[in-house]
């Protein structure tokens, strides 16, 4: 039997990161995983601009980017009837460098010290978790399936066992998170299910699908086309995803199954032939099946000491890449609560407003994925697309006409990475401003509670969000003094608590007032030009004890 505060299970990049989050709380944890490595096959290929804001915070942001395409590589999604034959378009995306030097310009459209970035999490894995076992009071137990999670005597218990089904681990912990996936074991013991649209018919992402991850060195070469990230394949009978990894020869093909197909029965070879019209020599390395179409919430977020995050609480149709990131923001939000109840310096019932607070963002990026797989399923494929005439050519430029319609909601959606607010938390202190509309491809950066606090480049090159650690922060502005005053009230209460003074007269514009509370997790909870009459009362809201 292993005492800990807080068990995990699932050691995915969500899991992990969890766990990395509560190791700078000072909050023991336990984490199990079922397989016995991080992964192999390539998934999540898209870490947004938040999501690498908050690797940034870990120390791991530089690392994770030296990973995947070389830098200079462009990001382009390419559509193409056979990757060989004619190209039909392409969506224009930067390389790594290029989005970091703009993003140094102080790009007013991606305002972030961290652009979105395409990988995998084969390589962002490894480096999680070796940061979540950098904290001495965390245990990273890889091997151990979860097989029996149970609420009892004020704690959770759970039951793991070992890869040969002989070794058994049981975990005693005040909380259990389950980051296991749509097939939760955490989920299963809360009795709770998911809502939402789910097996949804469509021509592409919508159905079987499945997953290769294969080595072929001389297919760029065999293509002859500028390089892209995305190459996707159009054809009456046949569309498909080529995925470039590492720039070179190892890529990832999704395909969707026709309903007379199995995962079982699924021809590589033919479809990579199809998808590119002439032969390449190729090795598979990994296939997984996945299902498209999905828009899924889960009912409820906690059921007493039992908590889910990640897909075990919203599984994605992955167009847009919002699911892993979805994820992460799930636990960046999780763990600074887990840390104060576990910590003593607030109560249970600041755990309420984890689901109050991400349910809804889980409702908007999965409605906002279905609507993009709704747009590109139903692109209008005619049977001439291919034809290298008149016809053709007219066919295949009304077809790049659609695609532009809705694909730059897909690769270029500053609002949905870096927009989510918190505007109905019963934590957040709301001031009768406005908050900026919630629109996909725009984001506003706002001072208003509820919303992320914006990034700006001080004077020394760092970031403003580098100033915030994993404390409550007063951001003090014009050098006002109430801030002692709300750091005080914060101390009588046990909160942790660091004042941080900002002399650009920028960043005082962008925050709209003198003082600004932020969280933990780097949202904006309160703001004002003076400290309120009564700043424990402040605390308490802000910590959940009198949310009114």
């Amino acid at each position: 039997m292993i005492e800990t505060e807080v068990a995990i299970v699932g050691g995915g990049p969500v899991g992990l990161f969890l766990a990395c989050e509560l190791g700078s709380y000072g909050v023991p944890c336990v984490l199990v995983n079922d397989g016995g490595d991080t992964a192999r096959h390539p998934r999540a290929n898209t870490h947004s601009a938040r999501s690498m804001e908050l690797y940034r915070r870990h120390g791991i942001a530089a690392a994770f980017r030296k990973c995947g395409l070389p830098p200079d590589y462009p990001t382009d999604s390419a559509y193409f009837t056979r990757l060989a034959g004619f190209e039909i378009g392409r969506i224009p995306l930067p390389s790594a460098n290029d989005a970091r030097r703009t993003a140094r310009a102080n790009d007013h459209r991606w305002p972030t010290p961290e652009p979105q970035f395409r990988c995998t999490q084969i390589a962002l894995e490894p480096l999680l978790r070796r940061r979540a076992a950098s904290f001495a009071q965390n245990h990273i137990r890889f091997g151990f399936r979860a097989v029996a999670v149970a609420e009892k005597d004020g704690g959770v218990f759970v039951t793991a066992v070992g890869a040969d089904e002989k070794s058994e681990l049981r975990i005693s912990a005040k909380y259990c998170v389950g980051c296991d996936g749509g097939r939760s074991v955490v989920r299963r013991a809360m009795n709770v299910g998911y809502a939402g649209e789910g097996g949804i018919d469509l021509n592409f992402f919508g159905g079987q699908m499945v997953a290769s991850y294969f080595r072929a060195p001389r297919l760029l070469e065999i293509v002859n086309k500028r390089p892209a990230w995305q190459y996707w394949s159009i054809l009456p009978e046949q569309r498909s995803i080529v995925l470039a990894l590492d720039g070179k020869e190892e890529f990832l093909l999704h395909v969707q199954l026709r309903h007379d197909e199995t995962p079982e029965r699924y021809d590589f070879a033919t479809t990579l032939r199809r998808a590119v019209g002439v032969e390449v020599p190729h090795e598979v390395l990994s296939t997984a099946p996945w299902r498209g179409g999905q828009a899924l919430v889960a009912e409820k977020y906690a059921a007493g000491r039992l908590l889910i995050a990640g897909d075990a609480a919203h599984l994605f149709t992955p167009t847009g890449g919002l699911g892993v990131n979805t994820g992460i923001e799930d636990v960046a939000n999780l763990a600074w609560k887990l840390g104060a109840v576990c910590r003593g310096w607030a109560s249970p019932a600041l755990l309420d407003s984890y689901e109050q607070e991400r349910r809804p963002v889980a409702l908007r990026n999965t409605g906002a994925a279905l609507a993009l797989a709704r747009a590109g399923g139903g692109c209008p494929i005619v049977p001439e697309l291919d034809d290298d005439s008149p016809r053709g050519a007219a066919a295949r430029f009304g077809l790049f006409q659609y695609i532009t319609g809705y694909a730059w909601g897909e690769f270029d959606a500053p609002g949905i990475q870096l927009g989510a607010r918190y505007d109905e938390s019963r934590i957040i202190c709301r001031d009768g401003a406005s908050p900026p509309p919630d629109l996909p491809r725009v984001y506003v950066p706002s001072g208003v509670p509820g919303g992320r606090a914006p990034h700006l480049w001080l004077d020394d090159d760092r970031s403003l969000l580098d100033t915030l650690g994993h404390s409550f922060v007063i951001l003090r502005f014009n050098g006002n003094d109430g801030a002692r005053r709300l750091a005080a009230a914060a101390g009588r209460r046990g909160i942790p608590v660091s004042i941080v003074s900002v002399g650009s007269a920028r960043a005082r514009e962008l925050y709209g007032a003198d003082l600004v509370v932020v969280r933990p997790d780097q949202h904006i909870a309160w703001r004002g030009n003076a400290p309120p009459p009564d700043g424990d009362a402040l605390f308490a809201r802000l910590t959940g004890l009198a949310a009114s």
